[in-house]
């Protein structure tokens, strides 16, 4: 059997109210502020769409390295929705195919025809919705929402002297559109200013009735509960996806290509061995600043860090020449 004591909720607005009253205090309401004016616009006119075009750039190459090759790649554009597979070169020197349906291809100094190859697939895109099931907060924690009760049980509870009743203990079960299911309250309502109002007797949840509940028939409550109450949806999800096209291809016209070839360096780092490499013959001692040429007394014990090509590349680096 519960013993009666004051609602903490209601204490708590009796006193707020006391406190607004004895204060004097008033409520002003703001004056409505007139809406801002506006200006018609004209809003501007939607792009067209992209054309699903492939199209070809010339074959750009950097110039090779002295004795070496340079690299070269398909140049293709493509604009709107095209999706590439592949991009090739075929490339001839004169008569001789020098490769054929390459991704790359390495070239030394020479003049080349190139031709351009290109896989691709154009696509459109397809969005459809569909209706899926979501659970979502239908109401947080804390949160009065409005319910239908029906109460299975009704037991008054009356004072000490057995003469005034206080409140009951109920069992009630409550609905709402706003949450799944329902809820079984099964606590106490006490009497305060003509409402019913109390706990559950496993948790936090609240009940609020304008009226004594009697078993068996709706009324209409007040339910605070003490954890968020969920609540099945339905939402919309987008999916798009992409429709290809058949695989198409397409070749470029042949291009002419120059790969040019940069000049013989002046100088070469050493190998970490007594030789210099041909057309290097000139030993640079890093240490001493001093360069050595064949047939010098310390030519053949050096090891050179640099070797140059010529003295006057070894004298334009900063060495002087040995003495022996």
């Amino acid at each position: 059997m519960h013993t009666p004591f004051t609602g903490r909720r209601r204490i708590a607005a009796l006193l707020l109210t006391a406190a607004f009253v004895s204060a004097g205090a008033t409520v002003s309401t703001p004056a409505t502020a007139a809406p801002p004016t506006t200006s018609a616009t004209v809003a501007p006119a939607p792009a067209a769409p992209a054309k699903n075009t492939v199209t070809f750039g010339k074959v750009t190459a950097k110039t090779a390295p002295y004795k070496g090759k340079s690299t070269v790649k398909p140049n293709v554009k493509t604009t709107g929705k095209v999706t590439v597979s592949k991009k090739t070169l075929t490339v001839k020197k004169g008569s001789r195919t020098v490769a054929k349906n390459k991704t790359s291809v390495k070239l030394s100094a020479g003049t080349y025809r190139v031709t351009q190859k290109v896989t691709y697939r154009t696509y459109s895109t397809k969005t459809t919705t569909t209706r899926v099931k979501k659970k979502v907060v239908g109401v947080e924690a804390s949160q009065d929402v409005a319910v239908k009760c029906v109460a299975s049980g009704v037991t008054p509870q009356y004072d000490t002297d057995g003469l005034e009743m206080w409140g009951a203990d109920i069992v009630a079960r409550c609905t709402s559109p706003r949450f799944d299911g329902s809820i079984t309250f099964a606590g106490y309502l006490m009497n305060f200013d003509d409402e019913w109002w109390g706990f559950s007797d496993s948790s936090l949840d609240e009940l609020t009735a304008t009226s004594l509940p009697t078993v068996g028939i709706e009324f209409s409550a007040t339910f605070n509960p003490d954890r968020d109450l969920m609540k099945t949806t339905y939402v919309t999800q987008k999916k798009t996806t992409k429709v290809y096209s058949g695989t198409k291809t397409k070749t470029s016209k042949a291009q002419t290509l120059v790969v040019k070839q940069k000049k013989k360096p002046s100088s070469v780092w050493g190998t970490g061995g007594y030789n210099c490499p041909a057309g290097y013959p000139i030993k640079g001692n890093a240490d001493s600043g001093i360069y050595h040429v064949p047939g010098g007394a310390y030519y053949s014990r050096t090891i050179p860090e640099e070797c140059f090509a010529t003295e006057a590349a070894a004298r334009a680096a900063g060495y002087r020449k040995s003495k022996r």
